[in-house]
């Protein structure tokens, strides 16, 4: 699984849709600046990335607890370091067959 480090920041790119549940000062605004504070998947919205933001805290209005990320731009100084989480992930990978090699060539 790839992680994110938080915080970081993103711009709002998007902030048609709001849900009525959600006052406008508690939505975000296209163009300003966030700071994402945890990320996740939103399973109510069919497994879409979910934003939690420093700024905007809507909690209290379940089932909305995350902005979808698409509704942001991540600035390439801010960007996930795609390169090594994929060295991670192959060296995960390879621990994992080399296991499973072990476990079946014991004979189970």
């Amino acid at each position: 699984m790839m992680e994110v480090k938080v915080p970081f920041e993103v711009t709002c790119i998007d902030d048609s849709n709001k849900p009525n549940d959600i006052p406008a000062s508690r939505w975000v605004k296209k163009g300003e600046k966030y700071t994402v504070i945890k990320v996740a998947k939103m399973l109510i919205q069919g497994g879409l990335v979910g934003f939690k933001l420093e700024e905007l805290n809507i909690d209290e209005f379940f089932p909305y607890q995350f902005f979808a990320a698409n509704r942001f731009a991540i600035p390439l100084n801010h960007a996930w370091d795609i390169e090594a989480q994929l060295e991670k992930l192959l060296e995960e990978a390879k621990e994992e067959v080399k296991e499973l090699n072990e476990y079946y060539n014991e004979g189970y």
